[in-house]
């Protein structure tokens, strides 16, 4: 069980950072925006990915 949150945690953990650096790295423009919307779904999708898992979906 402890094994599975801590992975878990890794995967968020990795994941904000990777989107943190890719929104320092890309440049103005609506090619930005597209990436941040991408990032933020898969963050959030990561996010709700055991709650998804506990409802049987």
């Amino acid at each position: 069980m402890m094994d599975a949150f801590a992975a878990y945690i890794k995967t968020i953990t990795a994941l904000t950072i990777f989107s943190a650096l890719a929104n320092i790295l890309l440049p103005e423009g609506k090619y930005r925006r597209y990436a941040e919307l991408v990032l933020g779904v898969m963050v959030l999708g990561a996010v709700l990915q055991p709650l998804l898992r506990l409802l049987g979906t």
